[in-house]
């Protein structure tokens, strides 16, 4: 049982040693190929890791002076260890296979202000939990995306989903409700660490159209809307 010890604000990601604004739009980039997801909506403001695709030259690592490039974490501690699970998406255009080569899909250690953490992605489930476009979330149900951001776990103090939060359509009214704001998933597939079941280079991703939604792209492929989630993990 995790028990929700708030949000703590630490760590900058850097690109080229400059720290790099906290994204105020965490989705989707570009507009240029996927369709707006709905009337109004501007294209998300979000890091991008395609135009420099060089992992020496970008690094999570210790807080900025200006906060507005500081990270935002939600804290979860089970007496075992505590979880520190970024509130959304930080960088895009990033594929699994970047994030495996670099270390960051099972854990790699990384400092930050002097202290010691293990940095991977949130498990999201294998497979479909039900063949409805993945809006019945994914399998095995014990996944962290499910336990956490889907609300599988009961824990006091994070936000429940609403129905206008699960059917699977984006509004501006989903954008500003209490769920996407806490957790930053409209418009936005984070990868998740688990390859899908049942197609060798297919990988997971979580989020995007619904708080729940499971869906799938290809390992090696860069997405203006899908990337990067980081999640630190301390031991207690």
């Amino acid at each position: 049982m995790h028990i929700f010890e708030g949000i703590k604000s630490f760590g900058s990601l850097y690109h080229d040693k400059e720290p790099q604004p906290l994204p105020t739009r965490p989705w989707v980039v570009d507009f240029s190929i996927l369709p707006v997801p709905y009337k109004g909506m501007k294209p998300g403001n979000i890091a991008e890791f395609e135009p420099s695709p060089d992992w020496s030259r970008w690094w999570l690592g210790d807080t900025s002076s200006n906060t507005k490039n500081t990270l935002n974490w939600i804290v979860l501690n089970d007496n075992t260890r505590r979880l520190y699970i970024c509130d959304r998406m930080i960088l895009v255009r990033v594929s699994w296979q970047d994030l495996y080569d670099a270390g960051y899909v099972d854990g790699k250690m990384i400092i930050i202000d002097g202290k010691n953490y293990k940095c991977r992605l949130m498990t999201g489930g294998n497979d479909f939990y039900d063949e409805d476009n993945g809006l019945s979330g994914g399998l095995p149900a014990d996944n962290e995306w499910d336990r956490f951001v889907s609300g599988g776990e009961t824990i006091k103090g994070l936000p429940t989903l609403s129905s206008n939060d699960k059917i699977g359509v984006l509004s501006d009214e989903v954008l500003q409700a209490p769920h996407n704001q806490f957790w930053n998933w409209a418009g936005a597939y984070s990868w998740t660490s688990m390859p899908y079941l049942n197609r060798d280079n297919a990988r997971c991703c979580r989020g995007y159209e619904a708080g729940q939604c499971f869906y799938l792209n290809t390992f090696d492929h860069r997405h203006e809307d899908i990337g990067w989630r980081p999640v630190l993990e301390e031991l207690l």
